[in-house]
């Protein structure tokens, strides 16, 4: 079996009961790092306490861009390598952080391997919920949608969700924040709006009045929070 594991967002106190257990009796764990020289994973940081010490580590690096060959050709590789694995009689897992199947890596290992391997896939807590619950945000209530939309689509589109929904959840905003602080604050959203940095996480910054952001702050794992039904 092959499993996809959710590990929360940062604070090993989040990963799931359900997830827990599926650690404790893996015999390989894939761990996806950003560089090619990197060993350090943040999901492997997460769980390390909740694997045992027969559980054999394979990181492998997933290019963080947009080269479509590069890409296929890494997930590509590491797909064959998990299916042999699987194959060959072990429990297999990879960790991922938040929730699998919220803007995640393993959706590409998914769409490889579904039809070639059994799979299971273990839910975790997105970064989103994370800040709503610790903050006490509302995210939705009533008849009203909620939206949630990557910041790197451009201050248009996020603008045309801004004016037509009252709950939407801004993420990766780390590369364009400026842009869209701007757009919140010609809205005049910053009262019913809430930032936050590295949520549940030793660096967790937490922004209740979004004018207050600076850049130095805002890091790859950023989310904003709007609800204009509700005043922070």
């Amino acid at each position: 079996m092959f499993y996809g594991i959710g590990v929360g967002v940062g604070n090993p106190g989040t990963v799931t009961k359900k997830a827990i257990d599926i650690l404790e009796s893996l015999d390989i764990l894939y761990v996806p790092t950003a560089k090619k020289t990197e060993k350090f994973s943040v999901a492997h940081k997460i769980v390390k306490d909740y694997l045992k010490e027969s559980t054999l580590i394979k990181d492998r690096h997933f290019p963080m861009n947009y080269d479509t060959e590069e890409l296929q050709s890494a997930w590509g590789d590491i797909a064959k390598e998990i299916e042999q694995d699987v194959l060959g009689g072990k429990k297999v897992g990879f960790v991922t952080i938040g929730d699998p199947m919220v803007y995640s890596t393993y959706i590409y290992l998914l769409k490889i391997l579904k039809d070639k391997i059994k799979i299971t896939t273990i839910p975790g807590v997105t970064s989103f919920l994370d800040i709503a619950s610790n903050n006490n945000f509302p995210l939705v209530e009533g008849d009203d949608a909620l939206v949630i939309v990557p910041a790197t689509v451009g201050t248009d589109k996020i603008r045309s969700y801004i004016k037509n929904e009252n709950s939407i959840v801004l993420m990766k905003v780390y590369k364009n924040y400026e842009d869209i602080l701007n757009l919140l604050l010609e809205e005049n959203l910053e009262g019913c709006s809430i930032a936050v940095s590295n949520s549940s996480k030793d660096e967790e910054i937490v922004y209740k009045n979004i004018r207050d952001m600076k850049k130095e702050d805002v890091s790859y794992f950023t989310t904003i929070l709007i609800n204009k039904k509700w005043v922070v």
